[in-house]
């Protein structure tokens, strides 16, 4: 769909195109799972510019000994920890702390979000 639609959508239009989105990212899952079989039996897939294949990614995890030795190496090397290290949205939640509590501490950043989710 390349063209941009001007004109205002109705309720009806717009609860169709949801359906839509919803039942084509439904066959789009399915399709992926497809493809993922192949290229575990038989590898890397070139489909005209693309390669459809596995990647890694690397992630870290420390526990709090860890995290605090870190953070002294850092500060070791003549460098502020804080510039580095930073709460997630998870231990946040988990810190079960108000926003207003928080905010004292730190600016709260907020991100809208476009998805669908069960009514």
């Amino acid at each position: 769909m390349t063209t941009i639609m001007n004109k205002k959508m109705t309720t009806e239009e717009a609860i169709q195109m949801a359906l839509e989105i919803e039942r084509t990212e439904a066959a789009l899952k399915q399709m992926k799972e497809k493809l993922k079989a192949y290229v575990d039996d038989y590898g890397a897939l070139q489909a005209a510019d693309k390669v459809w294949e596995y990647s890694n990614t690397k992630s870290w995890s420390f526990k709090a000994d860890g995290l605090r030795e870190l953070a002294v190496a850092i500060t070791a090397e003549g460098k502020n920890a804080w510039d580095y290290l930073s709460l997630s949205s998870t231990a946040l939640k988990k810190l079960g702390w108000e926003e207003v509590s928080l905010s004292g501490y730190g600016t709260l950043k907020e991100t809208k979000r476009f998805a669908s989710r069960k009514a």
